[in-house]
């Protein structure tokens, strides 16, 4: 009960005064004293409470009152003690009130127990002595229509009775706010009445005060309860699902007529409205940023509280009108993010609108502030994860634009419309049109309108000639926001169309040297006002992107035809491959002959297969792998056989010596070399199988020159294959995939997936290996394996010794009789011959061995047996012993040459002679 820090001066009477009348003096220090005495007016005995237990104390009414009052926690549990106290300090009370500060609107309120809240009027015979917070005791009746009766209706003064006013006022730190306001009608005040209304005032303004702390201590903590709740709520990624809880929790705690949460639009720079008043809207409200006094409130960053807007000048009812509903009182919040360092900055506005047909007060400044306090961190999230969003569709649409840029090139309408379409979604346009320059480059001609391709008719437009003509002619992008008004508007398209262009966004299509082919032009933006600089950069993305398609589908049209006429040239020579019915027929159904019966030397690794008939030479080759155990352990199918055979043999051309009889001579040798070898033992069948395949394809289609013609003289096959170098062997090499791809000639098709990549890759190996710059790369490491031995779990020696073998089967002519050997050699530097002549018809000196008119054919023959294809068979003797005779043969051979070198026989003379 004991108030601390009270002045002594009489707070009914208006503070200090002096000097004081004596009805007016304080307390002061006998105060306690006072107290005492009236206590013990009212009781039967001394209390003395200060040393009892409460149990043992006996309370008289007022005592029990002012505990009650002292007791109370809330503010109607306070007016209605505060009456109680008041009734027993003045007994003769007929009617009163007790009135406390409503803080949150700063005004005295009537508390009732339902938590209805009447405020006192700011006028009337009460508020004057409110306001000159002095104790006024009223003799004349009040009257009927003073504003004092809508808190106090029963209030009615019978003749003596006075109407005693008196405000209880805090003099703490030097407010001097009224806390509470006591009203009673009752007889004349006397002394002693006075005295207990000073005694009743201290303990008054202590308890108010506290309950007033209180009740803010509580409604902070409901504050920051609700606040927790509604963060808890707030983690939420879509913008507009986040404004509609937000604006809810402002509509349930402020309780303003309308709400709206407005975002800055960084392309358009306006402010964009997502919801209202809780609920999400079908279309965005937007307000441009320089005109609306919510875009004051955005740029200047502070609160904007208007307590009449009719009369503010700010207000422009045709701009700040939000869903046609004209406000009274209007108050702005701007909504700041966090920075670094302290720094803050706006990225929107909260506008409340009226709250119970009264002005905003700071307090609901300062409630509205603490609260986007909260929300505004969760605010900025959401908005950077949807531009972070928007960002990531607008690249997946970009990227898959890109994607179709190399998987759509045949069709270059298709793809612009395609592009076109996510220009338009990208920027919300309501209209894509695409018009490319014909070839006279005096029309633009409508490729895509609308989005989708034309076909059966056209639309044309002259170059100069409206918004898309102007571009055409300038280059220039052009935005419009308002096409209808624009000088170079084309009117007739819209009447044409029956479409209503408002916003026009169009701009030039360039190819790679910068010069226009066409323009794009994007109509009516929706849900906008018009396109904005954002939507220009991404114009110009897809300005782009059509500029590298429409480059690369002429590019791919002229591959495509290059192709067309490769496919054709390829279809002529397939034509001239044909194999008539019964070439295959005869080598398909004919039983397979032993070997031996084409010869009985057919075994003999010396023997010339070039005696054969020609016209038995395909049945001789599948005699050889049928003998070879080939066909029946990779189940060759007669015909498929007969018609790669073939096909082959028709593969080849003409010239002397790299022809059909040469491919046939190197498989012989390889079937020679199975036949003396133990079947080749040392090698998988799958190797054995490849190398045959391989003998028999390794000079397909050869023109009669060599690799370094090729490169010299630019040839077509140069332009193919010289980057990886072996001209002439990739050649053959795909001459051989493609006839094994050709319809009914794919002899492996029985093998498994595995075996078949193995086997295509061995077959790749050995033809590349027919390269002489190949083989003497590898040389050093046969070599070595020669010295060390072969072993046969050695993957490496596999290949060495494939290599090898593949490379001994090629410069078998070497190897044969005198007389097969000379005519061989004969050939050779026929083909030798035509190429130098070639060559000296392209202005280059040929080597000396391709020059007829220098050649010395024993010595260039010397240097060959003794540099290339002697260290071959030599090799090959030490690896497979069984192989010596050929060795021994060229040896022979080799002796041959170095007679009629020391005859001086330039030719092909007869060493006998």
């Amino acid at each position: 009960l004991l108030y601390e820090g009270l002045s002594p001066s009489n707070a009914i009477f208006g503070g200090a005064r002096d000097p004081p009348s004596a009805t007016e003096k304080g307390l002061g220090r006998g105060y306690f004293v006072n107290l005492l005495k009236m206590v013990d007016s009212h009781t039967t005995s001394n209390y003395d409470f200060l040393f009892r237990r409460p149990s043992a104390v006996v309370l008289s009414g007022y005592e029990d009152a002012i505990l009650s009052m002292g007791a109370a926690m809330i503010p109607t549990e306070f007016t209605a003690a505060a009456k109680v106290c008041l009734h027993f300090t003045l007994p003769s009370m007929s009617t009163g009130a007790a009135l406390l500060l409503d803080t949150e609107n700063n005004e005295l309120a009537y508390f009732e127990e339902n938590d209805k809240v009447k405020h006192l009027p700011k006028m009337g015979v009460v508020w004057d002595a409110v306001r000159q917070r002095m104790l006024e005791v009223r003799r004349s009746p009040v009257p009927d229509n003073d504003p004092i009766r809508t808190v106090m209706p029963n209030l009615a003064q019978d003749s003596g009775q006075v109407f005693v006013i008196a405000p209880m006022v805090d003099q703490r730190r030097s407010l001097y706010r009224v806390l509470v306001l006591l009203l009673a009608v009752c007889d004349e005040l006397s002394e002693v009445h006075l005295e207990k209304l000073r005694i009743l005032e201290r303990n008054v303004i202590v308890t108010a005060a506290r309950v007033l702390a209180n009740e803010t201590s509580e409604k902070e903590r409901a504050t920051i309860e609700n606040m927790l709740d509604v963060c808890g709520d707030l983690i939420d990624l879509d913008i507009v699902s986040l404004s509609v809880k937000i604006l809810k929790h402002i509509m349930s705690t402020v309780k303003p007529t309308t709400s709206t949460l407005f975002f800055l639009e960084d392309g358009t720079q306006e402010l964009v409205a997502y919801a209202y008043n809780g609920v999400a809207l079908d279309t965005e409200i937007r307000k441009p940023v320089s005109e609306s006094i919510y875009g004051e409130c955005f740029r200047m960053g502070e609160v904007v509280n208007i307590s009449n807007v009719q009369q503010d000048l700010r207000f422009n009812p045709r701009i700040d009108t939000i869903k046609d509903y004209e406000p009274t009182h209007l108050l702005c919040i701007p909504v700041k993010r966090r920075g670094t360092q302290g720094t803050q900055s706006v990225i929107g506005v909260l506008v409340v609108c009226d709250k119970n047909d009264r002005p905003f007060t700071k307090h609901d400044e300062d409630g509205l502030l603490y609260s986007l306090h909260f929300c505004s961190s969760m605010l900025n999230n959401t908005l950077v994860y949807q531009r972070e969003l928007a960002l990531k569709k607008q690249n997946e649409v970009l990227l898959q634009v890109a994607k179709n840029l190399f998987t759509s090139l045949d069709n270059i309408v298709s793809l612009l419309r395609g592009i076109m379409n996510a220009a338009s979604s990208l920027t919300n346009a309501e209209r894509c049109s695409l018009f490319l320059l014909d070839k006279s480059r005096t029309n633009l001609v409508a490729t895509v309108f609308n989005g989708d391709v034309l076909k059966e008719r056209t639309l044309t437009i002259k170059v100069g000639q409206g918004i898309a003509g102007y571009v055409a002619k300038t280059g220039k992008t052009v935005n419009i926001t308002d096409a209808q008004k624009h000088p170079h508007f084309f009117s007739e398209v819209d009447k044409t169309t029956g479409f209503y262009t408002k916003h026009i966004l169009c701009f030039p299509i360039m190819d790679n040297n910068g010069v226009v082919v066409g323009v794009a032009e994007l109509c009516n933006k929706v849900n906008g006002k018009f396109f904005t600089k954002y939507d220009e950069e991404l114009a110009r993305t897809f300005s782009a992107y059509c500029g590298i398609s429409i480059y690369h589908s002429k590019l791919y049209e002229a591959v495509m035809a290059s192709q067309g006429r490769s496919s054709l040239a390829t279809e002529l020579m397939l034509y001239h491959m044909k194999i008539r019915p019964d070439e295959l027929e005869r080598a398909a159904k004919s039983s397979l002959p032993p070997v031996a019966s084409f010869h009985k030397d057919m075994c003999k690794l010396t023997f010339s297969p070039l005696d054969i008939k020609n016209s038995a030479d395909e049945i001789a080759v599948m005699s050889m792998m049928n003998e070879m155990d080939l066909i029946s352990k990779f189940q060759l199918h007669s015909d498929i056989l007969a018609r790669f055979v073939l096909m082959v043999k028709k593969g080849y051309r003409d010239p002397p010596y790299h022809n059909w009889m040469h491919a046939f001579s190197v498989a012989h040798f390889l079937y020679a070399l199975y036949c003396c070898s133990n079947k080749l033992s040392c090698l998988d069948d799958l190797e054995v199988l490849a190398l045959f395949v391989s003998c028999l394809c390794h000079d397909i289609d050869h023109r009669g020159t060599n690799n370094a013609f090729q490169v010299c003289s630019n040839s077509v096959l140069a332009s193919l294959y010289s980057s990886e170098g072996s001209v002439m062997e990739r050649h053959h090499l795909a001459q051989t995939l493609c006839i094994l791809n050709s319809p009914g000639c794919n002899i492996f098709e029985s093998l498994s997936d595995s075996d078949y990549r193995r086997t295509i890759s061995m077959i790749r190996d050995n033809i590349l290996d027919t390269d002489i710059a190949s083989h003497l790369k590898k040389l050093k490491n046969i070599k070595q394996m020669a010295n060390d031995g072969y072993n046969r779990s050695n993957p490496e020696h596999h290949k060495l010794l494939c290599s090898l073998i593949m490379t001994s089967c090629d410069l078998a002519s070497s190897c044969k009789t005198w007389e097969s050997n000379k005519a061989s050699s004969d050939l050779i530097y026929q083909e030798f011959f035509s190429q130098g002549d070639l060559e000296k018809a392209l202005g280059v000196t040929p080597s000396e061995m391709m020059d007829r008119d220098r050649a010395f054919i024993p010595e260039q023959q010397l240097q060959f047996l003794d540099n290339i294809a002697g260290p071959v068979y030599q090799l090959l003797s030490r690896l497979l012993p069984e192989s010596a005779e050929a060795y021994y043969t060229l040896v022979e051979n080799r002796e041959k040459w170095d007679v009629l070198k020391k005859a001086g026989k330039k030719g092909f003379g007869d060493p006998a002679e």
